[in-house]
């Protein structure tokens, strides 16, 4: 009986232990952010081409190295003020094959996640009131342990 009770006890002191240690077993994806979170486009510009930058946490809490195999990007337009648009509410667009870095996370490691979406405006100038649009943005990570989206703050682009 007292070997019983001895075995239990270690039984449970362990796995207590283990409980701020082992983690939940996922890949955890916190603190998304994005820069610039706004943009002026260039009065005149056509197809004027920038770059947004962004991070986001990886936790990865479980057993193995995930590989990452792609990332893209998705954007919706939430809203539209002002003169000039040839796009409405709700309209999509994204990026495929966006830059990233690392390629990879190892068990039991954090790190931030690193990327680059490729971003164009046209701006026939002219604005008589202010005018911008207001996007949100969608990150879609595929992983050798399955596929995660996340959120990054939203996307306003001006005109100048």
């Amino acid at each position: 009986m007292t070997r019983s009770w001895v075995a239990a006890a270690f039984l449970v002191l362990v796995v207590g232990a283990c409980g701020p240690f082992c983690g939940n077993g996922k890949l955890n994806l916190s603190n998304a952010k994005l820069n610039p979170t706004s943009f002026t486009c260039p009065s005149g510009a056509q197809n004027y081409s920038y770059d947004i930058k962004g991070t986001v946490d990886l936790d990865n809490q479980t057993s193995k190295k995930i590989t990452i195999k792609s990332m893209s990007t998705s954007a919706q337009i939430l809203k539209l003020v002002g003169d000039n648009w040839s796009a409405k509410v709700g309209d999509k667009s994204g990026a495929d094959d966006i830059d990233y870095s690392p390629k990879s996370i190892a068990s039991g490691t954090k790190a931030p996640l690193k990327f680059t979406t490729p971003w164009n405006c046209s701006n026939s100038g002219g604005n008589s009131t202010e005018t911008y649009a207001d996007f949100k943005l969608q990150v879609v990570m595929v992983t050798d342990n399955g596929t995660y989206k996340f959120d990054l703050p939203n996307h306003r682009m001006k005109m100048a």
